[in-house]
């Protein structure tokens, strides 16, 4: 509908438009007619005065005796036909002074460029210098103050002139308050032969009525369209719509179903619209229930997988632990060590099983605390004073990385338990400099001693950190000084970094 008010208005705004234009370019010719009129008559009465004086210096110049004492009496009757006190002075053909009004130093003024009246501004806009030759080939040379060219050229408050030249200027006049609606009208009219622009502003009447009228007939047009498109479009289209927004925005899924309110429109699409809304919020309801069913039927599954792998892994360490009655020395030794691996993966299991409802990962703090409790109870005799401490912050990890990181700390306790069975283990997990990581550091001060360095399986335990420390995507840091393992592992977004236990 606004489109249809548009068309319909446009030929009638394009032809507003187009009238008011030529309209304001006539008044504009016609403003810049007058003003160059104006501008000419001014221009006019500096050539009169310019030849009164030249004229008057010229009939000085005939027949100069240097000699001749009547030549200031010559200079004070032309001064005084000016009724202002012009600067005029007298050269001899060799440019030597003859004579000057009283105050005039003309010492040093130029000689005349050609035959005709050289004209000039003076700078400081002190007035007019003009230069007069004589056929004898003297010359005669007057200065025109500035106020006797402002009273010359006398314009009003609406008028503006300035006289340019070489670089110089001289203000006439200027325009006095302007309007706000006032226009400037500028032209330049040559003065003295062309020696010298006259730059004329006027300051037009202001914009009428019928002129604003005409101008913005076109915008209020477009604007009465708009307003008129705005209430019919308000009133059939956007009101219903808004009332639909308004019962969508309320309705909360499984509430019940979703209800609009009666539209009064004559409108049939909206109120096919209504409708189909009505029937996809129904759509999507019983969608959402089968996606809910479904949801919970795979975390069931999935419960139940972890929880038959923790079984199967509680199995095996119970066959190993059977297995291992009654042996002795090195083959007791292996049986112990590959029970606490698999005690650490069914840790794992064991905790992946019971963060599945939350889906937050696997707490890493209570995965270490349960494995270092197991690591405790199988140790052999001789570590059995092991002391493992703890400083964790409570972080949850993946199950592919709690993996690894079960398998490092075991296989690092269990290298402590041989080289220093009574001696002190400390694990402890810091935020990282990097958002979602942190350090997971073991440390132990005889790791880095020769009993461990020069251990039998040092070079196999090497092996299998490394390789558990590239599982995790990271590089295992160790200091033999301070006997110290540092790996950088991630966390979720979900994990508290920061409070430690």
């Amino acid at each position: 509908m606004l489109f249809i008010l548009t068309a319909a208005l446009l030929p009638l705004g394009l032809i507003a438009l187009f009238a008011s234009i030529q309209s304001a370019h006539s008044k504009q010719a016609q403003r810049e007619a007058d003003a160059r009129v104006i501008a000419t008559a001014e221009a006019r009465q500096i050539d009169i005065l310019l030849l009164r004086a030249a004229g008057l210096l010229r009939a000085n110049l005939t027949g100069l005796d240097p000699d001749d004492g009547a030549c200031h009496a010559l200079l004070r009757r032309d001064q005084g036909s000016f009724g202002a006190p012009v600067n005029l002075a007298l050269f001899h053909a060799d440019g030597t002074l003859a004579c000057a009004t009283r105050g005039f130093d003309a010492i040093g003024l130029p000689h005349p460029r050609d035959a005709g009246v050289d004209v000039e501004l003076l700078p400081g806009e002190a007035g007019m210098r003009f230069t007069v030759p004589a056929t004898n080939g003297s010359y005669g040379v007057g200065e025109i103050p500035a106020p006797m060219l402002r009273h010359v050229l006398a314009a009003d408050s609406n008028q503006g002139i300035q006289l340019s030249h070489d670089g110089h200027s001289l203000t006439i006049s200027k325009i006095g308050k302007e309007s706000p609606l006032a226009r400037r009208v500028m032209v330049v009219a040559p003065a003295a032969s062309g020696q010298i622009a006259l730059h004329l502003t006027v300051m037009a009447s202001p914009i009428s009525a019928v002129e604003i009228l005409l101008v913005l007939l076109p915008l209020l047009m477009w604007a009465a369209s708009a307003a008129i498109s705005w209430v019919v479009l308000d009133q059939l289209l956007v009101r219903p719509l808004r009332q639909m927004q308004r019962a969508i925005d309320s309705y909360h899924p499984g509430e019940g179903p979703l209800i609009l309110p009666r539209i009064s429109t004559p409108a049939e699409e909206i109120r096919a619209l209504g409708e189909a809304l009505e029937s996809t919020a129904g759509q999507l309801v019983a969608r959402e229930l089968e996606l809910e069913e479904g949801l919970s039927h795979q975390v069931r599954l999935t419960r139940e997988v972890h929880h038959r792998v923790k079984n199967n892994l509680q199995v095996v360490a119970s066959l190993i632990n059977l297995h291992a009655r009654g042996t002795e020395g090195d083959v007791a030794a292996a049986y112990a060590s590959i029970q606490r691996r698999v005690d650490a993966l069914a840790v794992v299991h064991r905790n992946h099983y019971a963060e599945l409802e939350e889906n937050r990962g696997v707490a890493l703090r209570s995965i270490v605390g349960e494995l270092t409790a197991n690591l405790r109870a199988t140790a052999p005799l001789h570590a059995q004073h092991l002391t493992i401490t703890l400083d964790i912050i409570p972080a949850f990890i993946t199950q592919d990385v709690a993996v690894p990181v079960a398998f490092l700390v075991t296989e690092i306790v269990e290298l402590v338990m041989i080289c220093d069975p009574g001696g002190t283990v400390a694990i402890s997990l810091t935020p990282a400099a990097t958002p979602r990581r942190a350090i997971l550091t073991i440390e132990s001060k005889r790791l880095g001693e020769d009993i461990c360095e020069l251990h039998s399986g040092r070079a196999r335990f090497e092996r299998i950190v490394t390789g558990l420390a590239r599982q995790l995507r990271s590089h295992l840091d160790y200091d033999g000084a301070a006997g110290r393992y540092q790996v950088e592992i991630a966390i979720t977004p979900d994990s508290l970094a920061g409070k430690k236990s």
